[in-house]
This record gives structure tokens, C-alpha cells and sequence, in this order.
């Protein structure tokens, strides 16, 4: 079995990873943080040491999506945000969401995986005040960074379960994906 979070290269990995999650790019939390609790049932990794480095990850990316939001602004995000994965749709209901519900959308958006991220962009380009924006990413990236963790923690022999049928199918999977693009390829190409 691959270790990825295996010793202090382990804890790095998920801290940058977790910096990822919080910009917003499509590095889901709901993977990596049930991953740290089944590696603390593994002894891999120290579930709380993990919990704190996950939450440290995402806090620091959202708050880099925050300063984002307020040095550079809503025709910056319009016009650049394709390269982080934020398109025009999202980003005015996001915006919506937040001019209507303001603090309370901070927080609660921590809890929805589409937008969890995506939030801080938003209360950027809006100004909330960082002490506030602090308090509810902090509060918000905690509840599920712990609940995650310990879902992990708690699954790991399905969890484990899963890795072994991974691991032993994993070949034909890779195999059988090749074989369609390769097949989806040539269609393309004499339908053109």
C-alpha cells in the first residue's frame, strides 16, 4: 500500500494541498480529510497534528482568495477567474449570496463543497472586515475538517477495504480508461 501521507513529507503534502482546497481549486476537502483520519488510524499521521495542518491549509488559502478578492476585485475575478476555476455564473451567485446574507454565507458556505472555497473570494471583493472573515472561515474550516477526520478515522477499514479493490483492479481500470479515449480519439477523428 502507498503511504501519501507518510511522516513530515505527509504533513507538508496535506498542508499544501489544503492551501489548494482553500483557493478553490478543485482539490476536494471531502477526499483529503477523511485520508487524515485514515492514516491517524494507520499511525501514519497524528489525527489531531492533521486536523490543525488541514485547517491551517485551508485558512491560508482563503485568505489568500480574500486578499485576492479585495486588492484585485470583482472585474479582476470576472475577467481572470477561469484560471482558477471560477466562472462568471458562480461568481455572481456567490456575490448574490453574500451581499444578501453577508457573514452568516462565510461561515455556512464552509459546509457546501461547490462553493466552500469560493466564498472568500466574494467577502473580499466586498470588504468584510478580515477579524470577522477570520472568525467564521476559522470556525467554519474546523467543524469540517474534524468531522471529515473523524469520518475517516472511524471508516478506515472500509476505507482500507477500498484501497485493496483499488489497488487489485486499479490496472484494468487505468486499462479499460485508455482504451475508450484512445477509441473516443479515432471517433473523433473520422467524424471530422
Amino acid at each position: 500500500m502507498i503511504y501519501v501521507f507518510q511522516g513530515t513529507q505527509g504533513y507538508v503534502f496535506l498542508l499544501v494541498l489544503m492551501i489548494g482546497e482553500g483557493l478553490g481549486l478543485p482539490i476536494p476537502s471531502e477526499i483529503i480529510m477523511p485520508l487524515v483520519g485514515y492514516y491517524s488510524f494507520l499511525n501514519q499521521l497524528n489525527l489531531v497534528l492533521g486536523i490543525i495542518i488541514g485547517t491551517l491549509g485551508s485558512l491560508v488559502g482563503s485568505v489568500i482568495a480574500y486578499i485576492i478578492g479585495l486588492k484585485l476585485g470583482y472585474p479582476f475575478l470576472s475577467k481572470y477567474g477561469k484560471y482558477l476555476f471560477i466562472d462568471n455564473a458562480r461568481l455572481m451567485r456567490l456575490h448574490n449570496w453574500f451581499l444578501k446574507y453577508g457573514d452568516i454565507a462565510v461561515f455556512s458556505f464552509r459546509f457546501v463543497p461547490e462553493f466552500r472555497a469560493l466564498i472568500s473570494y466574494p467577502a473580499g471583493v466586498a470588504q468584510m472586515r478580515i477579524i470577522r472573515f477570520l472568525v467564521f472561515t476559522v470556525l467554519g474550516h474546523s467543524i469540517w475538517d474534524v468531522i471529515l477526520s473523524l469520518l475517516g478515522y472511524h471508516y478506515a477499514n472500509q476505507i482500507n477495504y477500498i484501497i485493496t479493490l483499488a489497488e487489485k483492479f486499479g490496472i484494468y481500470a487505468l486499462a479499460v480508461t485508455i482504451i475508450l479515449i484512445i477509441i473516443y480519439v479515432i471517433l473523433r477523428i473520422i467524424k471530422k
